[in-house]
């Protein structure tokens, strides 16, 4: 009897026991930072919360609690300077504060034991260096073609088979400004034509 009494007591506290988030991870690239929070259960997507505010990224996982400590001595990068971890009764919630403004988020659907955090900052520097670059190399190659040989007749430069890229380049720039986005959109389109 005291067998059973106690297999019930063991079985009940392992199912009683609280989700533990007990693993950060960040991993930062060019056009954004992803946040990998592990833990000892499957996180329900209704129990995670979060938001930014200029260039702190707050985020609430409900009915879980954390070793503030080890997460908080996350390795740093160049993206994320600082993480603060706090417990309470009903929640753990971790902040971080990274070196750029975000421009918008995503909350990953939950895996096994895994949720996911997708941060983007705004990109105009990498794509105004793109298009700079691109349309650089474009005219020193189109000067290079028309030094040496003349087009046949039916033949692309090598400027226009650019083109449509440039125009996407331009388009992508600023897509919430319709003027951009059109300006774009009409490159490309001149492309067919040239």
């Amino acid at each position: 009897m005291f067998r059973i009494i106690l297999a019930c007591f063991l079985i009940s506290s392992v199912f009683a026991q609280d989700n533990k988030i007990n693993q950060l991870d960040i991993d930062s690239r060019d056009n954004g930072t992803i946040i990998k929070l592990k833990s000892t259960k499957k996180i329900d997507l209704k129990n995670v919360t979060a938001w930014y505010s200029s260039e702190w990224f707050y985020l609430t996982i409900y009915d879980a609690k954390s070793d503030s400590t080890k997460l908080s001595n996350t390795p740093l990068n160049k993206i994320v300077r600082k993480i603060e971890v706090a417990n309470s009764d009903e929640s753990t919630q971790i902040a971080l504060k990274v070196n750029e403004s975000i421009e918008s988020f995503e909350i990953m659907s939950p895996s096994k034991r895994e949720v996911s955090f997708i941060l983007r900052f705004p990109q105009e520097e990498i794509k105004s260096d793109l298009s700079d670059n691109s349309l650089e190399e474009l005219i020193e190659v189109d000067e290079v073609k028309s030094g040496k040989q003349s087009l046949a007749i039916g033949e692309m430069s090598n400027a226009s088979k650019f083109m449509p890229f440039i125009g996407l380049v331009v388009a992508a720039s600023d897509i919430t400004n319709p003027t951009v986005f059109l300006g774009g959109t009409l490159i490309s389109l001149l492309s067919l034509f040239l």
